[in-house]
């Protein structure tokens, strides 16, 4: 219970409303099939109503999953962005700490609770576990890779090599992340066009049965 907790506190969603809603949900269920077997006295009604139980509660709670890659993949374009005047804070001599308290300020409210934990635990701990513990809320490792030499420009400084190797990190994710939105998007214009022609097949089937029947009961008037 504590890990799904902790799931939908990273979701921004409450986890009392939740839990209250699943409850509401499951009693109205329960109360709807009960009165339904009693008057119907079809009581194989209840193996309906578990079955209905089952898969409700698994596409309930596993819609966390989808929500999660959604809000990874917003945070991971944001990154992108912040990233970007990251990086021009460091061309204009600013530290790599002051950079990161510098766009933490322009962040949406989910990627900058991870950015002041990334510099509350560097005011704790000088290695490198905080800068790969923000780079584990996501996905990519790509992301990884780039928070590491912005570790190393911590110790070296930003007139490094680690500067031009976090530069090449940085361009080459920005590069993936660009062509990965154009392939969402015209994956998206495609499944739109699919659904349009799908539905003007069902309408013309729907259309031509329609004109059967009419036919069929005008042929059997006759």
């Amino acid at each position: 219970m504590s890990r799904l907790k902790d799931r939908l506190i990273n979701l921004n969603i409450s986890f009392n409303k939740e839990i209250i809603r699943f409850v509401i949900i499951t009693v109205l269920l329960t109360i709807g099939f009960t009165v339904g077997a009693i008057l119907s006295q079809f009581y194989p009604l209840f193996i309906i109503y578990a079955i209905v139980m089952v898969v409700f509660s698994y596409f309930y709670f596993s819609r966390y999953k989808s929500m999660e890659r959604k809000q990874n993949d917003k945070d991971v374009i944001e990154f992108v962005n912040l990233f970007a005047f990251f990086r021009i804070y460091l061309k204009n001599g600013f530290g790599v700490y002051s950079s990161l308290k510098e766009v933490t300020n322009f962040a949406s409210s989910s990627l900058r609770e991870k950015l002041i934990q990334l510099t509350t635990e560097i005011d704790e701990d000088k290695t490198i576990a905080p800068f790969i513990h923000f780079a584990r809320h996501f996905s990519d490792l790509l992301i990884e890779e780039m928070m590491v030499s912005i570790y190393q420009m911590v110790d070296d400084g930003t007139d490094s090599n680690h500067l031009i190797q976090f530069e090449l990190i940085y361009d080459k994710f920005s590069e993936l992340q660009y062509d990965a939105q154009l392939k969402n998007k015209d994956r998206g214009l495609s499944n739109i066009t699919t659904s349009a022609l799908v539905g003007s097949a069902y309408l013309i089937i729907t259309i031509t049965l329609g004109v059967f029947t009419l036919i069929g009961e005008m042929l059997n008037g006759i």
